[in-house]
C-alpha cells in the first residue's frame, strides 16, 4: 500500500462549511460540524451499499449528520455502482464535479469512471484488485492497465493511498470481505469523522456470527494499510502505488 499526493486544476464546489482540505494525510478527522463529501465505488457484488449503510449507522450512533444517497448503477454482480455519503450539515449528497472530498474506490476502473468527480482536495483510496466487467469479456478487449489509470486519478486529486484489498481478503480466506476492509481503510485514513469503534459496532451489529472473527481481521487489516501508507512524489507523474499495479 502507499500514497501519492496529486495536484490538478478544475471546477470545483467550495463552501465555509466544506472540510478544509488539511495537512498531509494521517492528521485528525474532520471536524463533525463541516460538511465531508464521500464518493463510493465498485461493481455490484463487492458491498458498494453495504458500506454506506455502516457508515450512515455509525453516524447516526456517533450523533453526526448524514445524508445517504440512492444507490447508482447496477447492483448485480458485475454492474458499476456508486452511492454518495454527505456527513455534516445538509440535506442533499449530490457530489458536483471536483466536489468528492474523499473517494472510496473498491475497483480501480470504477475510479477512472467517477473522475468527474474527483478535485485538487480529493484524498482517493483504491483497492488495487480489479474486477473485469462483462462487456470487455464479450468483445474480447483487454482491462486497462491499472497503474495507467491511477495515474491520470492521482494527478486529478490531491492524494492517492492504494490498499491490495482483493489480496488481503483473499489471504484471509474469504473474498467477500472486501467491503470490511476498505471500510477499515477508509477510516484508518482519517478523512471521515467517525471513529473505529462507532464503525466497527455498526459493522459487528449486521453481521453473522459464524463470519464475526474474518470480518474483525479484515476491518483490522484495512485500519493497517492505510495507517502505514506513506505518502510519495506526485503530481501527475504516475501512480507510484508500488503494489504490483499491472
Amino acid at each position: 500500500m502507499s500514497a501519492t499526493n496529486g495536484a490538478g486544476s478544475g471546477p470545483r464546489d467550495t463552501s465555509a462549511n466544506d472540510v478544509p482540505s488539511g495537512d498531509s494525510r494521517g492528521a485528525a478527522s474532520p471536524s463533525r460540524e463541516r460538511r465531508t463529501r464521500v464518493l463510493v465505488v465498485g461493481v455490484g457484488g463487492q458491498g458498494v451499499l453495504t458500506v454506506a449503510r455502516w457508515l450512515g449507522r455509525a453516524a447516526q450512533t456517533a450523533g453526526v449528520p448524514v445524508v445517504i444517497g440512492q444507490l447508482h448503477g447496477m447492483s448485480q454482480r458485475g454492474g458499476s455502482v456508486e452511492t454518495s455519503v454527505l456527513f455534516g450539515p445538509g440535506s442533499s449528497s449530490f457530489i458536483p464535479s471536483g466536489g468528492a472530498h474523499v473517494v472510496l474506490g473498491l475497483e480501480p476502473m470504477e475510479v477512472l469512471r467517477a473522475k468527474q468527480r474527483v478535485g485538487p482536495d480529493t484524498h482517493l483510496i483504491v483497492n488495487t484488485g480489479r474486477v473485469v466487467p462483462c462487456t470487455l469479456s464479450f468483445a474480447g478487449e483487454p482491462y486497462p492497465d491499472v497503474s495507467a489509470m491511477l495515474a491520470a486519478v492521482a494527478g486529478l486529486g490531491r492524494e492517492l493511498v492504494t490498499v491490495e484489498g482483493s489480496s488481503l481478503a483473499h489471504a484471509l480466506g474469504e473474498p467477500r470481505v472486501l467491503s470490511t476492509l476498505m471500510t477499515g481503510a477508509l477510516i484508518g485514513s482519517g478523512r471521515v469523522p467517525l471513529g473505529r469503534d462507532e464503525v466497527w459496532a455498526a459493522i459487528e451489529s449486521r453481521c453473522p456470527p459464524r463470519l464475526l472473527e474474518v470480518n474483525r481481521q479484515a476491518f483490522e487489516a484495512g485500519l493497517d494499510a492505510t495507517r502505514r501508507a506513506t505518502p510519495s512524489g506526485g503530481g501527475g507523474g504516475g501512480c507510484g502505488c508500488g503494489a504490483g499495479c499491472s
